[in-house]
This record gives C-alpha cells, sequence and structure tokens, in this order.
C-alpha cells in the first residue's frame, strides 16, 4: 500500500456577504475570439452542473453554445431548470479543463462552481479556518 502526502496550496478565504462559502479562482476562456474572463466563485457540491454563471457573462463567453438538445436539465425544489450550456476551457489553480458555462434559460443566473468540475479538481476545505486550498502531491509513501 502506499500512502500519498499532500501539501494545501493556493488557499482562499471563505467569501459572502450573507454566509461565507469556499470559492476558487476561476480563469474562463472562450475559444472563438479568444475572449477571456477571470472570477472568484462559490464552490457548491448541491449543484450537479459545471459552471453557473450570471446572463451577462454567459453572453460574453457563450460563443460555442451546445445544441438545445444538449442543454443541461437539473431538479431543483421549485421543479425542473433547464440551463444554456457552452463549451470554455477554464483554469483553476494550475489544473486547465475542457468544460461547459451554464446559465438559466430563463432568469438572471448566478455564479456557482458544480460537482462536474469539483471532481476533476483536488481540494481542502479548511473549516474551522474559513479557507479552500488546492492539494498538492508532496511525495509518495510505501507501506506494509
Amino acid at each position: 500500500m502506499a500512502v500519498e502526502l499532500l501539501r494545501a496550496v493556493g488557499c482562499l478565504q471563505y467569501s459572502g456577504s450573507d454566509r461565507e462559502s469556499p470559492v476558487l479562482e476561476v480563469r474562463a476562456k472562450e475559444s472563438l475570439f479568444g475572449r477571456e474572463k477571470a472570477f472568484t466563485a462559490p464552490i457548491d457540491t448541491g449543484f450537479a452542473g459545471y459552471l453557473l454563471v450570471p446572463k451577462a457573462l454567459y453572453a460574453e463567453l457563450g460563443t460555442m453554445e451546445v445544441p438545445r438538445e444538449d442543454f443541461g436539465v437539473y431538479s431543483t425544489m421549485a421543479g425542473s431548470v433547464t440551463l444554456r450550456r457552452a463549451e470554455v476551457k477554464i483554469t483553476v489553480g494550475d489544473k486547465e479543463l475542457d468544460t461547459f458555462i451554464e446559465t438559466p434559460l430563463h432568469g438572471t443566473g448566478k455564479m456557482l462552481l458544480g460537482r462536474r468540475i469539483l471532481s476533476e479538481l483536488d481540494l481542502a476545505l479548511l473549516g474551522r479556518k474559513r479557507m479552500c486550498c488546492h492539494l498538492r502531491p508532496v511525495r509518495k509513501l510505501k507501506t506494509t
């Protein structure tokens, strides 16, 4: 059995006005015109999707929108919600991912980083310190 030692790096303080939430710095780039935006996004393990963004940001970066039949449909307590979806490349920490941004078909939207992206990242939530950190391998140890 091998054990991997990890180091917490690139930590960000939780953020938010009402209830503080873990956040990550994200850089998103659309490939058609090369437009790029950097922002801080709250992480939400309750959101099964990709990167939810407000309609105005989607208007700037959503140039590679997928066909309507490929839009995301998510169940909420208020019922089903359909989200427009567009291809983007994002950078979170030192990880670059080909993924999607999403925004509601109806309504203004908000910023959330969902599980489809979070599952590609190694993160630590340090609750008492109110910090969200990237994890980097330090070394592997062999144990018997």
